[in-house]
């Protein structure tokens, strides 16, 4: 509860600013409050190495919502947000007593917040590069029919990097893909990673 209340916290620290109109060109404004859908293909790395046999692969994880607003800090332009994005993974090995391949999907549900610094390189498009940080709010662990509920795992924090980039459709309406780079290790045992993409609306 605590590290929720931390990210709240940090959500409003960051969104409090003053207002622009989206619209990108050679001298880009900053987009004011928006809202997003979207989701992640991704899965996870292992931080120690995995039995003989057992492999860890990617999975489609949705859906990713949140807000977004640019805004200038010491005369920096971000573009800040806070949202729920769950990261997820797959797991499968074979039982050594009954020789049966076991399948697992795992799905953690996550409250972040973020902050990318934008790079114009035309009228419409733009680089990103930027910092995720979040807090755990439970999962799910799927094997076969069987779900169990995972809650041992609420408040773990991840953070990473982003790396991406968005396209302007129109002055309103914009897409955003990119990657993310775990570089926590949640709960001592993964790293996550995917792809990352979005469609956003601008008020």
């Amino acid at each position: 509860m605590k590290n929720i209340l931390i990210t709240f916290v940090a959500v409003s620290t960051f969104i409090v600013a003053q207002d622009t109109t989206y619209n990108v060109d050679p001298e880009p404004q900053l987009p004011g409050l928006g809202v997003y859908i979207g989701g992640t293909f991704g899965g996870a790395t292992s931080v120690n190495d995995l039995p003989d046999g057992h492999t860890i692969g990617s999975r489609l994880n949705v859906p990713n919502v949140g807000i977004s607003k640019g805004l200038f800090l010491g005369g920096i332009p971000l573009i800040v947000g806070a949202g729920y994005h769950p990261r997820g993974y797959t797991y499968e090995f074979t039982n050594s007593f009954t020789g049966t391949k076991v399948e697992s999907e795992t799905q953690i549900d996550m409250l972040d917040v973020w902050a990318t610094l934008p790079y114009p390189i035309n009228d419409r498009a733009i680089l990103q590069a930027g910092f995720l940080l979040g807090t755990c709010l439970g999962g799910t662990q799927k094997i076969d029919d069987d779900e169990q509920d995972l809650e041992d795992i609420e408040g773990e924090l991840d953070y990473g990097i982003i790396l991406g980039g968005g396209y302007a459709i129109t002055e309103n309406i914009g897409i955003n893909i990119g990657y993310y780079i775990g570089l926590a290790e949640f709960d001592e045992m993964m790293k996550f990673n995917g792809l990352v993409f979005n469609v956003g609306y601008t008020f």
